[in-house]
């Protein structure tokens, strides 16, 4: 089972906290990756947008190192739902609408921005 990874909320702000940080002079990302614990690689990855999340001691030590409280940069991202994204044995839910719904034509079976009206002696 991997550990909860937190999710970086905004690169633009860790970019902007590592100019303004504590001791009064910007930090480079090897001060805070030196003091994160952390790869200069990770850090980079996090500034560009190319990485999201970290581990949650990877992102106290970043957040200490910027003088900043933990949820200000980061955030515990909600859980995915049971079988959410599976669909080895699963259907799909339109699967199943074609099958209950097999005399319908396809177009009705897509959502409309209104009701559908029953089709009234078309042929």
């Amino acid at each position: 089972m991997t550990p909860d990874r937190l999710q970086l909320t905004d690169s633009e702000l860790l970019r902007r906290l590592m100019r303004w940080a504590p001791n009064g002079r910007p930090l480079t990302i090897r001060e805070l990756a030196d003091a994160a614990g952390a790869s200069k690689s990770k850090i980079h990855a996090l500034l560009s947008g190319e990485r999201t999340t970290v581990a949650p001691d990877v992102a106290g030590r970043i957040t200490t190192a910027l003088g900043v409280h933990e949820r200000a940069l980061f955030f515990q991202p909600l859980p995915t739902p049971m079988g959410a994204g599976k669909t080895k044995g699963h259907r799909h839910e339109r699967e199943r609408t074609v099958d209950a719904h097999a005399a319908r034509s396809s177009q009705e079976l897509v959502d409309h921005d209104r009701p559908i009206r029953p089709d009234r002696g078309r042929p």
